[in-house]
């Protein structure tokens, strides 16, 4: 009998040590990042089977539990997912929309009101030198800005790609240590223990993976976890598979190199494009493929716009050397580019001989009237033609309107993207915050409730003590009746 009684506190002393162990790891690991709580099981042991009935023989702790709930896991990644492509997005169509500078004295708009004001200062003094040079100042100035935007939109461009290279690295690094863990974890957990510490390191990278990819988890039943990008699997179990980038040039090859080639994201050695992207890694994808290349068309087709209007009236004036008659036809105002290199944001620039002498500038509409402004007039005039930009979105719809008008839809529709995406990037957060929050509340270590624990097992622990000294003293009681 005493040693029955022995046996079962030194199995309570064992326990209660294991489950102290237990809370003193995850008072250490509060501030861990990716730790889950865990939590001592304990369970009465066989107990023997006497004449008058069931002896029992104490306690052990049969495993300890990771606080984890799987459902609340999938809440967040998926909210996290969203939240990150929401707020990439966003912070990229806010560089973008710093390109355009709107609404300042450096803006496009200013200078499109200037140059057409140095054409109504031409009409009002036509013919005049002073005035020439002022428009053909306007005219070099305007274009200046348009090749700036167009390199603004490249440096971006090359900014995203490399952004675009450094996030595949980032998951493909991540895929291959979660399907490393997968491996350690079916491991370890072979001979039914569970690989609590493993498992915490591995979801702290399906967490990031998440955000990265929008990434789904599905779990095995061996332990292992699937990931799935797209409608593809990007691990399975030990096994990842890379992604990587590939750029989609025109076929057949065009006349003129796109300024903007389309990018499409490879998994594995699938020559597919992979589909739908989610997280940060969609959002670069759209920014490359659609934001940047959405806006650079917009520049353009301003740009030619400004270059045929201008060109159409110009080449009817007549240009005049001193008060000499008659005039001589005008040429263009600005460059009209070539098959290789047409008139696009990046190139516009004035016609060689404009830039060359500002009194090639036409402001005449009669071959014998040095005087007359019907040219400076109707180019003057432009600033209101409601015909000048004719653009046809990716959509197929067909946008009309002045170079001012079009300029003005494309930055407000521009600041209204970045508001829609400001409101998701919050919306999702918000989400994302409270699925954390729940998550916390599970898995999470309050070291206040530990410390609570802790001093109920203590107080078990110090019971047990008592007991072996209580059966101490009865054999000593009995060694002495001896």
């Amino acid at each position: 009998m005493s040693s029955g009684l022995f046996s079962i506190a030194n199995s309570a002393l064992l326990a209660h040590q294991q489950a102290l162990q237990t809370i003193s790891q995850n008072i250490a690991n509060a501030e861990t990042p990716g730790y889950s709580r865990q939590e001592a099981q304990m369970s009465a042991n066989t107990p023997l089977r006497m004449a008058y009935g069931s002896v029992g023989t104490g306690v052990s702790v049969y495993t300890i539990t990771r606080k984890r709930d799987a459902l609340l896991d999938d809440t967040f990644r998926a909210s996290n997912a969203h939240a990150g492509g929401a707020e990439m997005h966003r912070d990229m169509l806010g560089q973008l929309e710093s390109v355009f500078g709107e609404p300042t004295d450096a803006g496009m708009s200013n200078a499109l009101d200037q140059f057409w004001g140095s054409y109504s200062d031409l009409a009002t003094s036509p013919n005049s030198g002073s005035t020439q040079a002022v428009v053909q100042q306007r005219g070099r100035q305007l274009a200046g800005l348009f090749n700036e935007y167009d390199t603004q939109l490249t440096q971006q461009r090359a900014t995203s790609t490399e952004r675009l290279t450094s996030t595949i690295s980032q998951i493909n690094g991540l895929a291959a240590q979660v399907a490393e863990l997968n491996d350690r974890i079916v491991t370890s957990e072979s001979n039914g223990n569970t690989a609590n510490d493993l498992r915490d390191q591995r979801d702290l990278r399906l967490d990031q993976l998440s955000k990265l990819a929008g990434t789904r988890v599905i779990s095995q039943a061996n332990g292992a976890a699937t990931v799935v990008i797209g409608n593809s699997t990007l691990v399975d179990g030990s096994t990842s598979r890379p992604l990587s980038v590939q750029f989609v040039s025109p076929q057949p090859p065009p006349a003129v190199t796109p300024s903007d080639i389309p990018v499409k994201v490879l998994l594995g050695n699938s020559p597919d494009t992979l589909q739908p992207l989610g997280g940060e890694l969609g959002s670069i994808v759209q920014y490359m493929n659609t934001d940047i290349p959405g806006i650079r068309g917009r520049l353009d087709a301003m740009a030619r716009s400004l270059v045929t209007t201008v060109n159409a009236q110009h080449t009817q004036g007549f240009v005049f050397s001193g008060t000499t008659i008659p005039g001589t036809a005008a040429g263009n105002f600005f460059d009209v580019g070539t098959l290789v290199n047409p008139v696009r944001a990046g190139t516009i620039k004035l016609d060689s001989v404009i830039a060359g002498d500002a009194s090639k500038i036409a402001s005449s509409r009669d071959v014998l009237a040095p005087m007359d402004n019907g040219t400076a007039k109707a180019i003057a005039s432009l600033r209101n033609d409601v015909t000048a930009v004719s653009f046809t979105t990716p959509s197929g719809a067909t946008e009309t309107g002045s170079l001012v008008s079009f300029l003005r839809a494309t930055v407000t529709g521009l600041g209204s993207q970045v508001n829609s995406e400001t409101d998701n990037a919050t919306s999702y957060r918000a989400l994302a915050d409270q699925g954390e929050a729940r998550r916390q509340a599970v898995s999470g270590v309050n070291t206040d409730e530990e410390l609570v624990q802790m001093l109920k097992l203590q107080q078990s622990y110090t019971a047990a003590t008592k007991l072996i000294k209580t059966m101490d003293e009865m054999m000593q009681t009995l060694l002495q009746l001896v």
